[in-house]
């Protein structure tokens, strides 16, 4: 269920980065299998590196498909590149579409999406690319921060992503990424 945020935007998905050593966790693959129920959803948002059988049960809620969808793992696993195209991508085609009938798919977009998509191609494009992989809020385990947007603004919005994955660049390749939806 999002949550709606005084500042006017609305949370949808939240990632949590956990150092590899969180807490002494030496078994990611149990631990990963073990985090959601009914209260904590996987949100698939990320794609995975092709992988073994060994290193899937590292992943957090696979899904089946070419390439392999799943809620985070270990930051050698994901391909973050791969999930800010494929996210980049659909956010043109979102563009494009709304640029021709003000419509986004069958619906109107909201009033956050609609500032978004006034602020024009490169802004809504960018901001798309980059929430993919940080989500709507990054907590950051190590330290218990956590970042979101200030403002439901084009511009706070893209200083959320933008700042978020700065963060995110210091991350160690064992490092885990896991996206919940809110």
């Amino acid at each position: 269920m999002p949550i709606n945020l005084p500042n006017g935007t609305t949370l949808r998905t939240v990632t949590f980065w956990y150092p590899a050593d969180h807490l002494g966790i030496t078994d990611w693959a149990t631990t990963l299998r073990c985090l959601f129920d009914d209260d904590l959803r996987p949100e698939r948002r990320l794609l995975a590196m092709p992988t073994s059988p060994g290193t899937r049960a590292l992943l957090a809620a696979p899904y089946d498909a070419d390439p392999v969808r799943c809620a985070g793992g270990p930051l050698r696993l994901l391909d973050i590149a791969a999930t800010g195209a494929v996210a980049a991508r659909a956010a043109a085609a979102r563009h494009d579409v709304w640029s021709a009938t003000a419509r986004v798919g069958a619906r109107r977009p909201g009033r956050v999406e609609s500032a978004l998509l006034r602020a024009g191609r490169p802004s809504y494009v960018m901001y798309h690319s980059l929430r993919r992989v940080v989500g709507d809020v990054l907590v950051i385990m190590r330290t218990g921060a956590s970042l979101y947007p200030a403002a439901a603004s084009p511009q706070a919005l893209l200083d959320h992503v933008e700042r978020a994955t700065a963060q995110l660049a210091e991350a160690a390749p064992d490092d885990v990424l896991v996206t919940v939806g809110a």
